[in-house]
C-alpha cells in the first residue's frame, strides 16, 4: 500500500512541479519579450486557463500527499505534505488576487507589467517550495519502499 500511494503522489506532483518550472523558466520570460499587446493577451489568456485548471491539480496533490503521509508515516513525506499546504495557502492568499487581475486584462492599456513581475517573483518562490517538496517526497517514498 505504501508503494501505491507513494507512486501516486509522485505521479501527480511530478508533472505539476514540471509545469510550474516551465511556466517560470520558459513561458513567462518569452511572454515578457513580446510587445505590450501580445504580452497582455498571452499573460491574460495563460492566467485564465491555468487559473481554472491548477486549483484542482493543487488540491488533488495536497490530498494525495496527505494520504501518503498518513499511510507511510515517513517524516519526509509528512514534511512534503506540509510544504504543499504552505504552497496552497501562499497561492490562494498572495497569488490568486494578482492572477485574477492579470486574467482580466483586455489589452495593453489594462496590462501592468508590474503585476506580472510581482506574480513572477511570487511564482519563483512557489517553484522553489515545489522542488523542495518533490525532493522530500522522492526521499520519503524511497525510504518507505525499503
Amino acid at each position: 500500500m505504501d508503494a501505491v500511494v507513494g507512486s501516486l503522489a509522485l505521479l501527480i506532483s511530478g508533472p505539476m512541479v514540471g509545469v510550474e518550472i516551465a511556466v517560470a523558466a520558459f513561458t513567462n520570460p518569452v511572454f515578457a519579450r513580446l510587445p505590450d499587446d501580445g504580452f497582455a493577451q498571452a499573460r491574460s489568456d495563460g492566467s485564465r486557463v491555468l487559473g481554472k485548471v491548477m486549483p484542482f491539480w493543487y488540491i488533488g496533490t495536497l490530498l494525495v500527499l496527505i494520504a501518503a503521509a498518513v499511510v507511510t508515516r515517513d517524516w519526509y513525506v509528512i514534511t512534503a505534505a506540509a510544504v504543499m499546504a504552505v504552497v496552497v495557502l501562499m497561492t490562494v492568499t498572495l497569488m490568486v488576487p494578482v492572477n485574477n487581475r492579470i486574467g482580466r486584462w483586455s489589452g495593453a492599456v489594462d496590462a501592468s507589467r508590474d503585476d506580472a513581475r510581482l506574480w513572477d517573483r511570487l511564482h519563483w518562490r512557489r517553484v522553489f517550495l515545489l522542488v523542495a517538496l518533490y525532493v522530500l517526497l522522492v526521499i520519503g517514498v524511497v525510504i518507505s519502499a525499503r
